[in-house]
């Protein structure tokens, strides 16, 4: 008899043709669990669609769907609605997972009694997947989990904070405590739907638990969305963060830990309105966005968090690491 489902991958995909095959490859790769990939493509012009059709054709553990070009928030959600294991792992469609990735966090959320669990990103380069970071500090090949509550969450996430923001992370968590509590990624979000997602589980109260480990492998692509953060994506981002606000329990350390984060979003606002009038050579706006203190908190921070990114290690990635960026 066929065991149950395990765990669904939830893949939203536009113009991924170059990586989506190795990306689901990955996950049917995914040791010691039954798995599924549902794929939705979302208006791609490049043949992702037909590339996922054909492993669909091929493997019954492909699913494909298609989107309608609402962008990567609506078309995971898309892909929830329609999975069927009993854990939901996020692999964005240009990433790639070692084999025992999936085992490994399930086994540690039931260990642990979380319903929520991720692991540290191992980032490439997508033109040199030799020049690698990992994505937090404490990661290493045997790290020790631990537990994140919801202070240590806001605290970690500041948006001018650095590579080491646990928002990066790609969560896996349980099908049913989302259906439970009505949770699903916030459609309006363009950027940062990861970390919305993860904070109004916290709320919901799933625990989480990270492990350390680099089992997750993201790709940095020259021209990736996160690199090209707006304004309004800011706006957008701090309006779903005040919706949630008044729902925070009332204790002193995540308050503390809440006005440092929104402050964050304020400073990193500043920045992008001098970085826009510069560009626009608006001077009387590049005077103006100067005299915001929050400008050169933001400056100071991303500044110290390039230093620290560009003097951390490098290096050549081995082994089962090599075999996966080299096939991307």
């Amino acid at each position: 008899m066929r065991r149950d489902l395990d765990i669904s991958f939830v893949m939203a995909a536009r113009n991924a043709a170059p990586w989506i095959e190795v990306a689901i490859a990955s996950a049917l790769g995914q040791e010691d669990v039954v798995v599924e990939v549902v794929v939705v493509d979302d208006g791609s012009t490049d043949g992702t669609g037909e590339i996922v059709a054909e492993l669909a054709r091929r493997d019954e553990r492909v699913r494909l769907i298609r989107g309608d070009g609402r962008g990567a928030s609506a078309a995971r959600n898309l892909a929830l609605d329609a999975a069927r294991g009993a854990w939901i792992g996020v692999l964005d469609a240009d990433d790639l997972i070692e084999p025992a990735r999936t085992s490994a966090l399930i086994r540690l959320a039931e260990t642990a009694g979380c319903r929520l669990v991720a692991d540290a990103c191992l980032r490439f380069l997508d033109e040199d997947p030799s020049v690698t970071w990992i994505s937090l500090p404490e990661a290493t090949a045997g790290g020790e989990p631990f537990r994140v509550e919801l202070e240590a969450y806001l605290g970690r996430n500041r948006l001018t904070g650095g590579e080491a923001n646990l928002g990066f992370l790609k969560p896996i968590v349980r099908r049913d405590f989302l259906t439970e509590h009505r949770i699903r990624y916030d459609e309006r979000l363009r950027i940062g739907e990861d970390f919305d997602l993860v904070l109004r589980c916290l709320l919901a109260g799933s625990g989480f638990v990270v492990l350390p480990r680099p089992l997750y492998r993201y790709r940095v692509l020259a021209r990736s969305l996160s690199r090209r953060l707006t304004r309004q994506d800011l706006a957008t981002m701090l309006a779903a963060y005040d919706e949630l606000r008044p729902t925070f329990p009332p204790a002193p350390g995540i308050a503390a830990a809440d006005r440092r984060l929104r402050r964050s979003m304020t400073d990193l606002d500043a920045y992008l309105g001098l970085r826009s009038a510069v560009r626009a050579h608006d001077i009387g706006a590049s005077l103006g966005t100067a005299l915001r203190p929050g400008l050169w908190r933001a400056v100071a921070s991303l500044s110290l968090s390039t230093i620290s990114r560009r003097a951390g290690p490098r290096r050549r990635p081995d082994q089962a690491a090599a075999k996966l960026a080299r096939a991307g």
